[in-house]
């Protein structure tokens, strides 16, 4: 039964994980639930693998929680409103603890009402971050009026700030925001006094200690590292001792430690695991209580109780994931939060290795040790060293993940450093208890505490300037789930039986040979088929990526040069983008244009030089101080060696293959310091075919190259400026005479485009429309006399 249950809670992870990736309606995850549950209670009876589809029906019960969790973001919801440009009055109730910064605090602020610039108010729902100045902190609970610019979170390659948000219920910012307080003492009473004791907490630390000590143990003790300095901050990064300073399973580890360790040799067993589990739970309250702390003081809790009290490793398990999937019942977006997979992974790998290493461990200490000395080193290895570790490896590849760094000198550090931290949490947590009492009464303590808290200063500054002391790594979602199955494959053998370890070595040794050749022969097929398959193929191909609200365009000519034109505003998109369409051995570009220097064209361009070799970079005369992403741009083709070319009307420029690149505008000298305006503009000819792009031209430069004497006509013209009415003039398209219009423009963007007047130029002229924000990725494809196009899922 433990085991089936463990599989349930697996399916209904999956069925969360999978809604999130499916965009289908609660309804048909219901009906898939209750279709295979039906059909597993009418099989049960002559079936035995009847529970098989009671896990399918379990993951689409994990599909529909996931579903209904989502909110309906209309003009009732504070998002609704984001990214309009004018201030915005709200008023709400701070509903978290502050989180003091440097120079701000942010306040998570429950929106009741919002006033318009003009005047206008409504009641809406939803929570907001406010960002405010770094005094008055506000406390929770108290009802403010806010003032200031309502944003969409952002998001870029690294990080997504925009979905760390979404899933704690999370969707607008609100930037340099002005805050008034109404009324103070609203919410809940308890949070009001665990909040209290929290800041009663860091005070007592800050009087009794010195920095950068006081900083140190109030992020072990209580999970607030804001005010350990950015240089430290680094060193642990780098020697991988982070944990130590988030509040994770690995926290209430050492915390099992410290009281099973005091409470062994003077209590029963199970009178110790109640101590623990209740000094679990003050500790909990301690530090704040907030939804981290509390999953890892459940995890925690439910390891000491099992392991411990009821002496069912394997009921562990069951109940370690059941755990995991009522915390993602109450909230399935839990799933994704780093501190809940840190406290799951921390726990398993209790569960998993801690008695293994243990015995182990002993083992062969025995060996070479008389009993008494074994029993001495074993009292401070296996608490304070080999359950920290077992609880650290299942956390190694998620550290990797969303760190981006590979310590190397990780497991030397730990092994120096984690030692130590039962007395850093021992005596700091006395000298906070007792100082919070009487401060002369927690002073002694607070000296010992420091010595602790020093010693680990002073080795993780020295670890961190071993050389060679991490490596930063790139490692993508699969490779994290590579590297996972890897740990479980060699967990897996471990606990086999000798003997079935040596089947199992048998049957990989048998034709290993002949095996490692057919291995070997597969992969060269596989690679050969790849590359023969990104051949060119002799065709001109011209692909409007979708990036969302900017523009991107691959062009691949019949030999296989290569042209990007702009990038959008999201690296991310662009480097997946281009994945897709250049061959995986491919690292070069031809020509880069970059047409004007807005984020939106050319923000997702700065990162194409550290992937792509570029010879030739193209712009108008725009330089340096037009913004600073087009600053950036400009210094990374400058550290790449990347040649830059100012183009202006007139010029021609042979690709080869019979390509070319007729540029329409800008002249010689700007008319206008509008930089939409000066966007390189050119038409690309293949025969009979003809592309005209103009960036984000609108009427005035596109009057200037009516005026010219330049062919205009084109079979496709991407319309200017995403779309907008400002752009694709009717004189324009009579003069263009396109057959596709393609517009590049987010699905559901806020400035509304395309705007309906293009739409209908479009149509008074007969021209076929395509939009990315509909269509996704289009591509059409030519042989320079018929014209075909496809597009992708957006």
């Amino acid at each position: 039964m433990p085991v089936r249950l463990v599989y349930l809670c697996i399916c209904w992870f999956g069925g969360i994980f999978f809604a999130s990736q499916i965009n289908w309606s609660a309804s048909i995850w219901l009906g898939m639930a209750t279709a295979v549950f039906i059909l597993g209670f009418i099989l049960h009876r002559w079936f035995q693998g009847a529970w098989l589809l009671l896990s399918l029906g379990v993951l689409g019960l994990g599909g529909v929680r996931y579903t209904i969790s989502l909110p309906i973001i209309d003009e009732n919801h504070v998002a609704f409103y984001n990214d309009t440009g004018t201030v915005v009055g709200l008023i709400g109730i701070v509903t978290d603890e502050p989180d003091v910064r440097d120079t701000s605090v942010n306040l998570r602020v429950s929106v009741e009402h919002i006033t318009f610039h003009d005047g206008r108010s409504q009641p809406v729902s939803g929570t907001v971050l406010a960002i405010t100045d770094r005094f008055p902190v506000i406390p929770y609970g108290t009802k403010v009026a806010i003032n200031g610019d309502l944003v969409t979170p952002p998001e870029d390659d690294d990080f997504s700030y925009k979905d760390y948000l979404a899933r704690q219920g999370v969707h607008s910012i609100v930037l340099l925001a002005q805050v008034d307080v109404l009324a103070e003492n609203a919410g809940q009473p308890l949070y009001h006094t665990i909040f209290r004791l929290k800041q009663r907490a860091k005070a007592t630390i800050n009087q009794l200690i010195p920095d950068p000590e006081a900083a140190l143990l109030t992020g072990i003790l209580l999970g607030d590292d804001n005010g350990i300095p950015p240089d430290l901050a680094e060193d642990f990064r780098v020697t991988g001792m982070t944990h130590i300073i988030a509040i994770s399973g690995f926290n209430i580890a050492i915390i099992i430690v410290i009281l099973v360790g005091i409470t062994d040799p003077f209590m029963a067993r199970k009178t110790a695991v109640l101590v623990a589990i209740v000094g679990i739970i003050l500790y909990t309250i301690l530090v704040g209580a907030d939804a981290s702390v509390v999953r890892a003081a459940i995890m925690g809790s439910i390891f000491l109780l099992t392991s411990r009290w009821l002496g069912r490793p394997n009921f562990a398990y069951a109940s370690l994931f059941f755990t995991g999937l009522c915390m993602t019942m109450v909230n399935p977006h839990t799933l994704w939060d780093v501190g809940f997979q840190l406290s799951f992974a921390a726990t398993l790998g209790l569960m998993l290795y801690a008695d293994p290493f243990t015995q182990w461990t002993r083992k062969h200490l025995s060996r070479v040790m008389e009993r008494n000395l074994t029993n001495q080193v074993m009292s401070i290895l296996s608490e304070a060293v080999l359950l920290t570790l077992a609880a650290q490896i299942l956390t190694l590849p998620l550290m990797i993940g969303y760190f981006g760094q590979l310590s190397l000198i990780s497991l030397i550090s730990n092994a120096f450093i984690l030692p130590i931290q039962s007395g850093v949490m021992l005596w700091g947590g006395l000298a906070t208890i007792l100082g919070m009492i009487w401060q002369p009464l927690g002073q002694p303590f607070a000296w010992i505490a420091w010595l602790f808290l020093t010693a680990t200063i002073n080795m993780v500054r020295a670890f961190a300037r071993v050389p060679w002391a991490s490596l930063p790594v790139s490692v993508s979602p699969s490779g994290i789930a590579i590297l996972f199955a890897a740990i479980l494959g060699v967990t897996w053998y471990a606990r086999q039986t000798k003997e079935r370890r040596n089947v199992v070595i048998d049957v990989l040794k048998q034709n290993l040979g002949q095996k490692t050749a057919v291995f070997a022969s597969i992969i060269a097929l596989l690679l050969v088929f790849n590359w023969s398959s990104s051949q060119p193929d002799g065709l001109l191909h011209v692909a409007f990526l979708d990036v969302g609200q900017g523009d991107a365009i691959f062009i691949q000519t019949p030999t296989g040069r290569q042209i990007l034109v702009d990038g959008g505003f999201y690296p991310s998109v662009l480097n997946e983008q281009l994945g897709r369409q250049i061959p995986f051995w491919d690292h070069h570009l031809d020509i880069l244009i970059a047409t004007h220097p807005d984020a939106d064209h050319v923000a997702g361009l700065v990162e194409v030089f550290d992937r792509y070799t570029i010879d030739h970079l193209i712009t108008n005369d725009a330089e340096q101080g037009s913004s600073d992403i087009y600053d950036a741009l400009l210094q990374a083709a400058q550290e790449t060696n990347t040649k830059r070319h100012i183009t202006q009307a007139g010029e021609i420029i042979d690709i080869g293959d019979g390509v070319r690149l007729e540029i329409l505008h800008p002249g010689p000298h700007f008319a206008t310091l509008d930089r939409n305006e000066n966007s390189v503009s050119f038409r690309l000819t293949y025969g009979d075919f003809s592309l005209l792009l103009t960036g984000d031209v609108e009427e005035e430069g596109e009057q200037t190259m009516l005026a010219q004497s330049y062919p205009l006509q084109s079979l496709v013209f991407k319309a200017g400026h995403h779309g907008s009415k400002t752009s694709s003039t009717m004189p324009f398209l009579e003069a263009v005479r396109p057959q596709i219009i393609i517009i590049s423009a987010g699905e559901d963007n806020r400035f509304n485009h395309p705007h309906p007047e293009v739409l209908a130029r479009a149509q008074a002229i007969g021209a076929a429309v395509l939009g990315t924000y509909e269509l996704g990725t289009i591509e059409v494809t030519t042989d320079g006399q018929t014209m075909w196009w496809q597009a992708g899922p957006p």
